[in-house]
């Protein structure tokens, strides 16, 4: 990136938040923490980038405006169909409000019912690796 009397810098924020979200040849879509033109304060980015010999080069990109933005990102992308349900539900497991969130959601008697209930795994559940090698 650059401005009229030279180039632009940028850091990208050590042990912040630094996830590929997408990415195809040499560009990648990355959602990090970026301070901008030798400021300290971080913000949390969608950006495009390139990659190239000397580092990464940053294309066009948005930052959130206010801390609701992600969080209001997230909640549209689920409520369109984005993101796999098991995915999303492993990811919230592990939070500390993810029981009483579960239970406000779809209710006690549901909750209890999918944690008494066993999982029947089948032969169809299992595959055989040689299947996939050709074993002669």
């Amino acid at each position: 990136m650059f401005k009229k009397d030279g180039v632009i810098t940028f850091d990208i924020k050590k042990d912040g938040i630094n996830e590929l979200i997408d990415e195809k040849n040499n560009s990648t879509i990355m959602l990090r923490e970026v301070a901008w033109g030798g400021r300290e304060n971080y913000k949390l980015e969608l950006r495009r980038w390139v990659v190239e010999e000397n580092g990464d080069k940053p294309l066009k990109g948005v930052s959130f405006l206010t801390e609701d933005g992600p969080h209001n990102l997230v909640h549209t992308m689920t409520k369109l169909g984005f993101g796999k349900t098991d995915v999303i539900l492993n990811n919230l497991k592990s939070r500390e409000d993810f029981d009483q969130a579960l239970v406000k959601a779809i209710g006690k008697a549901k909750v209890n019912e999918a944690k008494d209930s066993e999982i029947e795994i089948s032969d169809e559940d299992y595959y055989d690796p040689a299947s996939f090698i050709n074993m002669e």
